[in-house]
């Protein structure tokens, strides 16, 4: 019994100890301004840093309610808390005037960012986010 309780002491000694996930320095978030125009997203590739936090201005320049979504960069990245509790569907509305801020990490990849409407699609509202 004595023996199978030493190996049972150095099995856990020995495995490694998980540390806790470290919380991202959000104050030192770099801003970009995406503006959201009727058949346009600008800038149209947006580059970002692998890991380094990001606060992305959305703006709406239109004159009418606007959609962005990027599903795969959104569900990719870890968003700070509270930033972007409605992006389940990884996208979102900004009516006429209308910002938003989300801040988050992105992961490595290329993800495509476009209009929700189809048409808008079809007149050019879309590009590239690029994360490397």
């Amino acid at each position: 019994m004595r023996p199978l309780l030493l190996l049972l002491t150095a099995l856990c000694l020995a495995a490694p100890i998980a540390a806790p996930a470290q919380e991202p320095e959000w104050r030192q978030s770099a801003d970009y301004d995406v503006l959201l125009e009727p058949f346009g997203i600008e800038p149209s590739q947006l580059r970002l840093e692998a890991g380094r936090p990001v606060r992305l201005r959305f703006v709406n320049s239109g004159q009418r309610s606007l959609s962005f979504s990027a599903p795969a960069f959104f569900r990719a990245a870890r968003i700070r808390s509270g930033a972007g509790d409605d992006l389940g569907d990884g996208g979102f509305r900004l009516a006429a005037g209308e910002r938003r801020t989300i801040v988050l990490v992105p992961a490595a990849g290329r993800y495509s960012m476009r209009s929700a409407n189809f048409f808008h699609r079809l007149l050019g509202m879309s590009g590239r986010i690029v994360v490397e």
